[in-house]
C-alpha cells in the first residue's frame, strides 16, 4: 500500500476500468477509516465498487457515463477533504 496524492488516486480509480490486468483497487483515507474497493466481478466483464465509510454499501457499476457518475459521487463522499490517499492493487496473476 503506497501513499499518493488524492488528485492521482481519483485518476486511478477513473480509469481502473479499462485497466485489462487489474483485478481490485483499493482506496483508503490517511486516516485508514473509510475506503472505496472496486472489484472485478468473477465472470471478469463487471465491476462491483464496495464502500465503507460514511456509507456501507456494495453497488454495480454500470459501463459508460452511468459508471463513472457512480465512481465520482462515491470519491467525493468518502475523500471531501482529503489531500492524500492509500492506494493499493491487485492484479491477475500471469
Amino acid at each position: 500500500m503506497k501513499l499518493v496524492p488524492v488528485k492521482q488516486a481519483q485518476a486511478k480509480l477513473f480509469n481502473a476500468r479499462a485497466d485489462k490486468g487489474l483485478q481490485s483497487l483499493t482506496l483508503l483515507t490517511f486516516k485508514k477509516d473509510r475506503s472505496l474497493t472496486l472489484k472485478r466481478d468473477e465472470d471478469g466483464k463487471g465491476w462491483t465498487l464496495a464502500e465503507d465509510g460514511f456509507l456501507t454499501e456494495s453497488t454495480a457499476v454500470p459501463a459508460g457515463a452511468a459508471g463513472k457518475r457512480l465512481l465520482k459521487d462515491a470519491f467525493n463522499r468518502e475523500f471531501p477533504r482529503s489531500a492524500n490517499a492509500y492506494l493499493a492493487e491487485v492484479r491477475r496473476s500471469a
